[in-house]
């Protein structure tokens, strides 16, 4: 199951990398390779594969007050919080019955600089955690 589980991971962020819709497709092809190479992968896992969104919940906490704040991010509508403008590039979502995930492509503005342009993990935030001094912003699921 762990090596079922690693070779999926794998195979998505390759593709999540790489950026190409069209790898997505090549990589479900991949099918029957991965089933001749490990036997007990079964072919429901590929109809969890993780699917393109074009929203994320996300979780604003101003450290100054304490208070938090949760709005939708969508593709192309940039949300605004104090000094800082979250745009949201790319996202992924996985099927609630397999590995509840939500994988976003995040581009965080300040001033009109860019502070943070990297992926945030809804079940890993400090994976790629994006620290500000007033500011902690997280995808939920």
């Amino acid at each position: 199951m762990k090596l079922k589980n690693s070779l999926l991971l794998i195979l998505f962020a390759t593709s999540v990398f790489a950026g190409n819709p069209k790898f997505h497709r090549k990589i479900r092809k991949m099918k029957d390779v991965l089933v001749s190479v490990v036997p007990d992968v079964d072919s429901s896992i590929w109809e969890s594969f993780p699917v393109e969104s074009d929203n994320v919940n996300i979780q604003v906490l101003d450290k100054i007050s304490g208070k938090v704040f949760k709005s939708k991010l969508r593709l192309g509508q940039p949300v605004r919080f104090g000094t800082v403008t979250i745009d949201l590039e790319k996202a992924f979502v996985n099927s609630p019955d397999d590995l509840n995930e939500v994988y976003a492509y995040i581009k965080i503005q300040e001033d009109g600089k860019v502070v943070f342009n990297d992926w945030l993990f809804a079940s890993s935030p400090s994976i790629n955690l994006f620290t500000h001094p007033v500011y902690d912003i997280r995808i939920e699921f």
